[in-house]
């Protein structure tokens, strides 16, 4: 039950993240609109800011779709297998998924704290290592969900 409870945090502070991220990815787009239209020049710092907006909604798409098991999906598999193989050939799937995305969130730590060391910037004062700190956490909660559902598949993601 506590599991099921922590899971359910989870997903909330995932979409409500999702959904910050993306409300603010358009109010400074929309005002970035406004004023260059009305001659007032822009937000030095906004197009920057952006692109770093558009890298975090994509790796927070990317833990939602997994968490939904929308992400990556075996169609054939779910086709033409009977249930008991594509069970078993699922599970090895989200297993082999999980491994990657573990490996990923690795390699991505490593690369956010060289960039803590090499002390860069992303826009204004905040620093690289803030602007790329989601590759290791999103990567690292796409191993997370892949790990339960490796464990613990759900039956109705197995009805055809």
């Amino acid at each position: 039950m506590r599991w099921r409870r922590l899971g359910l945090y989870l997903h909330q502070l995932e979409n409500a993240l999702l959904l910050l991220l993306f409300l603010m990815m358009m109010m400074v787009a929309v005002w970035q609109i406004i004023m260059r239209h009305t001659h007032w020049g822009g937000l030095v710092w906004a197009d920057d800011f952006l692109r770093v907006e558009v890298l975090w909604l994509a790796m927070l798409g990317a833990v939602v779709a997994s968490r939904d098991r929308t992400h990556l999906g075996l169609d054939l598999v779910r086709r033409f297998f009977p249930e008991r193989p594509r069970r078993i050939v699922e599970r090895i799937v989200a297993a082999l998924t999980m491994s990657l995305a573990a490996v990923l969130a690795w390699y991505c730590y490593g690369f956010v704290h060289e960039e803590i060391d090499a002390g860069t910037q992303a826009f204004g004062n905040v620093p690289s290592w803030v602007a790329e700190a989601i590759l290791p956490i999103g990567f690292g909660l796409i191993a997370l969900h892949y790990f339960r559902h490796a464990l613990w598949p759900r039956r109705e993601d197995h009805a055809s």
